[in-house]
């Protein structure tokens, strides 16, 4: 144990006397360095633990999907290694669970990069109260081998956070760690421990939690206190990354009381900063930070859970000394005693309710129910923002708006939320063609022609994040110069042999990724003037791989008609054709037009019969089918404009200027 002890402290020492250099350096200079923000979007998903083996495959599909850059990946010492000095077992139980091998190698394929996290006391100390001289040697070894394994042998981890959630009584008093100077210790032995391993190992101070209503005690520490406590002791030395959990029982951007004051994420991540200017400079992990959707007293709306995740990912990023977020969880949890295959669900429990996928079995990636909305919201942002730079934050609460702006790959993306009762336009200076608007779920709202490089913008749903991407770059194929966008792969075939111009019009966007309705899955598609394609890959190989939507019974309805009100129709003329399915019968020259354009598959049944409408003056007649207007105009007979298709993309997208 003395020659362990030994090993572990002459590497220590060098560490620590590289590190207390800088740190003097930077406390003099007494300024907190702007953090790096190239990957900030992580989750806490713990495969190894919560899901099974065989199930493994579609969590990491799922991880890629919601574009998940960062992943926290519990190792618990205790299903490892059940004797002192005996064997670690890293490859899982006779049911499948705490197979660390397989769910790390996975992610790593995967291209996510995991934050190892090692805690708790030994299983041979379970429930008996020792003391941490008792086994702070052998939790060296098992950092040791842990870090070892997964860092210097196969390289797929390099950033080990020691323990979690220290402060709180149940991970650590009732865990071993009776003192602050215990968890020192712990990081202390468990730097040692893990640079003798792996050189390269960053290490991570076990996250602290936020203490909102109870009294601190020496079993409850707010993380304050606690950090103070750490930093007095020597531990900011063990340490390169600080870790907290700053739950708030309000929104992201609310301002609570904390038992001898209130604070604002901004007033509380300033306080801590205070103690990075006493102790020195480090970058900030949020290691957990989330919102449950149970029905209880903080419990929030399923739509509310998704608008909070991006504003408080927005607010983090935005502060200097916040490096990476982790949302906790990625799926919903159940009972520990509940069997796999029969989770539990309670709707009062707030533990199980943090995720952003539900709780289900199988976990079945094409199951409609599974998403909930703070999955679309989470993938949309990293769809979004990923790569990109913050350049400037142009309000931040100002009239209860909040805009915040990013560059990088050749894109501008603005995301804009308000949280104030008034709806303001804003005016943005954009020297821009156009923008592309969408929701925060991903859901494309609309295409803003600017009017000499200005646009009006405004946030109309209340806390309801937008992404507003000034000209986006166009894609690799056909350029189009009418409208700047491109065409390329199935659609592009598709247009070309269905149609081209004259049925579809010229594209209004790139292809974009928007969830499906119902399911939430993505769905590639893209917008033009008289239709919406939509991409089904699983159809490969057959005629239905590209489908267009049902922009004929949306735009419809915004009109005001209920087609399944009308007056349904029985007979028809024989030169005519009856469509019992709606009651609407089909005649020339519509019944012509729709033939020659696809018939049922492209353009569908018809929805109303033909009426006259009016425009600048001009008489025509128009037919409303699932997916297409079709419009006859007589001021045009003999011509090839005599027989149009309504330009319904168009009409749904592009305003001019503003926003309505």
């Amino acid at each position: 144990m003395r020659a362990r002890q030994l090993r572990w402290t002459l590497a220590l020492l060098l560490f620590l006397l590289i590190a207390q250099i800088g740190l003097q350096r930077a406390v003099a200079a007494r300024e907190l360095p702007w953090q790096n923000k190239g990957s900030p979007f992580g989750v806490v998903a713990a495969l190894g633990n919560r899901v099974r083996a065989d199930e493994i495959p579609a969590a990491v599909a799922l991880l890629r999907e919601a574009g998940v850059q960062w992943q926290r990946e519990e190792i618990f010492w205790d299903r490892v290694q059940q004797q002192p000095g005996g064997p670690y077992d890293w490859d899982g139980d006779e049911r499948g669970f705490y197979n660390y091998d397989l769910a790390i190698a996975a992610q790593a394929r995967a291209g996510i990069r995991l934050l190892g996290l090692l805690d708790y006391n030994p299983a041979w100390f379970k429930g008996k109260n020792p003391h941490p001289d008792e086994w702070i040697a052998d939790w060296g070894d098992f950092v040791y081998n842990a870090v070892a394994r997964y860092g210097r042998e196969r390289g797929q981890i390099k950033h080990w956070e020691l323990w979690n959630e220290p402060n709180l009584a149940a991970s650590g008093y009732e865990s071993g760690l009776y003192t602050v100077a215990d968890f020192v210790r712990i990081l202390e032995v468990g730097r040692a421990a893990a640079l003798a391993a792996d050189p390269e190992a960053k290490i991570v101070l076990g996250g602290l939690a936020s203490i909102w209503s109870e009294p601190p005690s020496p079993y409850h520490y707010d993380y304050f206190d606690y950090l103070d406590q750490v930093g007095r002791l020597g531990g900011w030395n063990h340490v390169d990354i600080i870790a907290i959990h700053p739950y708030r029982p309000d929104t992201p951007e609310g301002d609570v009381w904390r038992r001898d004051q209130s604070l604002t994420f901004h007033q509380e991540m300033e306080r801590l900063d205070d103690l990075l200017r006493i102790y020195g400079p480090k970058p900030i992990w949020l290691t957990e930070l989330g919102w449950s959707t149970y029905q209880g007293v903080y419990g929030v709306e399923a739509d509310t859970q998704a608008h909070f995740l991006v504003r408080a990912y927005l607010l983090a990023i935005a502060h200097p000394s916040i490096e990476k977020v982790f949302w906790y969880s990625f799926r919903d949890d159940t009972a520990p005693e509940a069997p796999y295959e029969r989770p539990v669900y309670d709707d009062r429990e707030v533990e199980f309710h943090y995720g952003l996928l539900r709780r289900s079995y199988p976990l079945d990636p094409g199951r409609g129910d599974l998403r909930k909305p703070a999955f679309l919201a989470y993938r949309t942002m990293t769809e979004m923002l990923g790569g990109l730079t913050l350049r400037s934050v142009e309000r931040n609460g100002a009239d209860g708006v909040y805009w915040y702006r990013f560059e990088g790959l050749g894109r501008r993306v603005d995301v804009l939320w308000r949280t104030g009762a008034a709806t303001p336009a804003i005016e943005v200076v954009c020297g821009c063609r156009e923008a592309l608007v969408r929701a925060w779920n991903g859901e494309v709202q609309h295409v803003l022609v600017s009017e000499g490089g200005r646009l009006l913008l405004r946030p109309v749903a209340m806390g309801a994040p937008l992404y507003i991407e000034y000209d986006p770059p166009a894609r690799n194929g056909q350029v189009f110069a009418a409208t700047g966008r491109s065409l390329d792969g199935v659609f592009r075939r598709f247009w070309e042999t269905r149609g081209g111009l004259a049925r579809f019009g010229y594209p209004l966007t790139e292809e974009v990724r928007e969830p499906e309705v119902g399911s939430g899955r993505p769905r590639t598609v893209q917008y033009f003037e008289r239709a919406r394609f939509e991409h089904y890959p699983e159809l490969s190989g057959t005629p239905y791989e590209v489908q267009l939507s049902r922009l004929g019974e949306t735009a419809l309805q915004q009109t005001g008609i209920d087609w399944r009100a009308l007056p349904f129709q029985s007979e028809a003329p024989p030169e005519c054709r009856l469509f019992a399915e709606t009651g609407r019968s089909l005649c020339p020259p519509f019944l012509e037009a729709w033939e020659r354009a696809g018939g049922l598959d492209l353009v569908g049944l018809p929805l109303s019969e033909p009426f006259e409408v009016a425009e600048s003056g001009v008489r025509y007649t128009v037919q409303y089918f699932e997916r297409a207007r079709i419009e006859h105009h007589p001021a045009q007979a003999g011509t090839p404009a005599e027989i149009q298709f309504g330009l319904l993309g168009r009409e749904r997208l592009v305003r001019w200027g503003a926003m309505p």
